[in-house]
């Protein structure tokens, strides 16, 4: 198996871009890897509802195990294939992780491995602003848009910790293609 994912902030252009990568390497996209456990077909409905109840729990250790399910489920769905996933380990832990919940990371690292590469998206606020307004003028996200700062450094932070193989991209002022051809270069070692 070969793993490639697409990180970053609501709105950066994760999933566009993981599914021109997979396009461009011929790979399986996959996107919100619970959607998979919980609906058939291209229905999200019963995973939205479920996530957003999850999102809502103050506990950490719990959400932190809910998507490290999505994180098993997928090992177990595609272990033996070529995938490109919108969000992984990365989401996860910037929105979850805590000092009181890395054995939870510990271990999924441990026994899940790690991908081939990790691409972080960025985007200044004002660009991640204008993409959610774009996507929808009262799109949810919204609200996190403040944050961005923070969790990218967690996301940075996880990488250096667990020797993840990682790139950063400030996405802004590029287009999908032109990201994704910086993705190739470096999976290729021209980069």
């Amino acid at each position: 198996m070969t793993h490639f994912s697409i990180e970053g902030m609501d709105g950066v252009g994760k999933t566009t871009t993981a599914k021109l990568l997979a396009e461009r390497l011929g790979y399986i996209f996959v996107d919100k890897n619970l959607r998979l456990l919980f609906d058939e077909g291209e229905s999200y409905e019963n995973y939205f509802r479920i996530r957003d109840k999850v999102n809502k729990s103050p506990d950490r250790l719990f959400t932190a195990w809910f998507y490290g399910l999505g994180n098993v489920y997928l090992h177990t769905m595609f272990g033996d294939k070529n995938i490109v996933t919108d969000r992984y380990f990365l989401s996860n832990y910037a929105w979850s992780g805590t000092n009181d919940n890395t054995e939870v990371y510990d271990l999924l690292v441990k026994k899940l491995g790690v991908p081939q590469l990790t691409v972080i998206l960025y985007a200044e606020d004002g660009v991640l602003i204008s993409r959610l307004k774009a996507r929808n003028k009262n799109d949810s996200d919204l609200k996190k848009v403040g944050e961005a700062k923070y969790r990218y450094e967690k996301m940075i932070f996880f990488c250096e910790k667990y020797r993840l193989p990682y790139m950063v991209i400030d996405s802004g002022s590029l287009s999908p293609e032109e990201v994704v051809e910086k993705i190739v270069k470096r999976i290729e070692g021209r980069a």
